[in-house]
Formats: structure tokens, C-alpha cells, sequence
């Protein structure tokens, strides 16, 4: 049964694919928010939304999370509406994992109906939440078509570092492959921000900025970690290489590593992702008096 509902599902996506008008400038720029579960996607969308209103900005919010418990910003659409994770889990006789993968693909089948709900909105921009694990949203083909969907060509990624796995420089580096990788997937522009920067004490705040900045810095202080974890010199030497060469590939492919600081708690860095989606895309400036002088000053 469940592989008949996917075969079913693959069937239907490949049957709707939108024909998509040219590229509609007056639609509003989107921002995927993604990163690993509990990097803080749903609270950024929450005081990016409160911030935005606040500089009367109309920010809007789409929920693409079906196993989120509850959401604390306004969505213009919720995926909750549209397929319940129990449900699947129950319908298909699977475990919370399971139901997850085919919710996601589900939603992604019913792109077109998820278009009908957002066609036409009018705002500044669009933020959307993505699922708590990053894989269901950017390594499931049917997700690509949903981003295309939703996106109409005017979207953008922001990826989110957990600050507890940046605070090691191979967790630092894990994420930056990660972040580069579905960079790479999806074929976004991607800005990366160092989330919930509130937590972190300020040295250890500016030695993971410093290591997105100086790729030298971080070479060292991979090699020392990797020689303090390993009793084996050659097998440290080879994990640091490695970890190093990935760098210097993406280093070559002018994939720009460099983290801003992120607090949804303060509203630290909420400036800088909106400028970021802006310096793409324009039409917020262009269409509101003051509108920038506002974000400068909030800089």
C-alpha cells in the first residue's frame, strides 16, 4: 500500500507540473528558512514577522513543517491544513520517521493546491518554515517542484548554524557542507546565519565568526582538534585533510562560508536578512518611502 501511494504520488506530481508564467517582478521575494532540527527555524520566522510589522514591513508566512506541534507567527498558509502527520501515520501504518518522508512528499504532490492558497498575496516578502529536518525538504525531489512553485523564480535560502555543533571546528565545517550541499541542491542563493548567537559568550561568539571569515584560522584549528581526538597522528592528519580540502574546493567555487549573527530573542541580524533577500531581488525600497533608511538604521 505505501508503495502504491508513492508510485501514485510521483504519477500526479509529474501530471501537474505548473506551466509558469515568465518571472512576475511585482510578486514578493521568498525566503526558505532551513537548517538542522532545532536551529530555530520556527522562532526566526516568528520575530522576523513581529520585527517586520513592527517597521511596517508586510512580511508574509508560510508553514511547510506537517509535524509542527504549534506555530507562533500568523501564516498566510499551513500545511497542517492540508495533511495531518497523525493521520498518515495512522492511514499508511507508520512510525513518526516514516510518516514524516511521505508528508513531505504528499505536500509537495498537492503543489498546485498550495499555489491556489498563495496566488495573488500581496507583501513585501514571504518567509517560509521549512521541516525540522532538513533532508525532508531539500533532498526529496517533490520538494524541488514546491520551491519552484512557490518560489516563481524571486526566492532565496537561509540556512541556520546551530551555535552548540558550531562551537567545534568539525561541527563548524559539517554545517557548511551541509549548507553548501543544499545550496547546491536546490540551486538557491544561500546567506548562513549563526542562530541563537544569544547563547554563545562573546570569545566563543568571535572565534566561529572568525573561522567563517579566515579560512588559515580554521585549518588550525582543525588539524588541533583532530590531533587531540585521535591517538593515531596519520588517521588525525587524514580527517583534517580532508575536512580541508572540502573547504578549499568550496573556497574555488567562490562559495562564501561567512556567518552573521542571528538572535531571534534580541532581534539581532533580523536587518540583515531581509537586506540580504533585498540586494537580490529590490522592489521593497523601490516601492516605500524610507523603507531603507529604516533598515540602516536598525543596522
Amino acid at each position: 500500500m505505501f508503495k502504491q501511494c508513492v508510485r501514485r504520488m510521483v504519477e500526479e506530481l509529474t501530471m501537474s507540473r505548473l506551466i509558469m508564467s515568465a518571472q512576475d517582478a511585482t510578486a514578493p521575494p521568498v525566503i526558505f528558512v532551513v537548517g538542522t532540527a532545532g536551529a530555530g527555524k520556527s522562532s526566526l520566522v516568528t520575530a522576523f514577522q513581529r520585527w517586520a510589522r513592527f517597521l511596517e514591513v508586510d512580511a508574509l508566512t508560510i508553514n511547510l513543517d506537517p509535524g509542527a506541534e504549534r506555530v507562533h507567527y500568523d501564516p498566510e498558509f499551513d500545511v497542517r491544513d492540508l495533511i495531518s502527520l497523525s493521520d498518515v501515520m495512522s492511514e499508511y501504518d507508520l512510525g513518526p520517521n516514516g510518516a514524516q518522508i511521505l508528508a513531505a512528499d504528499l505536500v509537495a504532490a498537492q503543489a498546485e493546491d498550495v499555489f491556489q492558497e498563495i496566488d495573488g498575496i500581496s507583501g513585501d516578502i514571504l518567509v517560509v518554515d521549512t521541516p525540522g529536518q532538513v533532508e525532508l525538504f531539500a533532498f526529496r525531489e517533490a520538494s524541488s517542484h514546491l520551491v519552484e512553485v512557490i518560489g516563481q523564480g524571486r526566492a532565496c535560502l537561509i540556512f541556520l548554524f546551530d551555535p552548540m555543533l558550531s562551537q567545534t571546528p568539525s561541527g563548524f565545517v559539517s554545517q557548511m557542507l551541509l549548507s553548501s550541499i543544499v545550496h547546491f541542491r536546490l540551486g538557491l542563493p544561500t546567506a548562513n546565519f549563526l542562530s541563537k548567537s544569544d547563547l554563545l559568550e562573546p570569545e566563543v561568539l568571535e572565534r566561529i565568526i572568525e573561522w567563517g571569515e579566515n579560512l588559515d584560522v580554521l585549518e588550525a584549528a582543525l588539524y588541533e582538534e583532530s590531533a587531540a581526538q585521535s591517538m593515531d597522528a596519520a588517521h588525525s592528519g587524514q580527517r583534517a585533510e580532508f575536512a580541508i580540502g572540502q573547504l578549499r574546493m568550496m573556497q574555488h567555487a567562490s562559495i562564501q562560508p561567512g556567518l552573521i549573527p542571528l538572535s531571534s530573542e534580541e532581534e539581532e541580524g533580523l536587518a540583515d536578512v531581509l537586506t540580504f533577500a533585498q540586494s537580490l531581488f529590490g522592489g521593497m525600497a523601490d516601492s516605500r518611502d524610507g523603507f531603507q533608511g529604516d533598515i540602516e538604521h536598525e543596522l
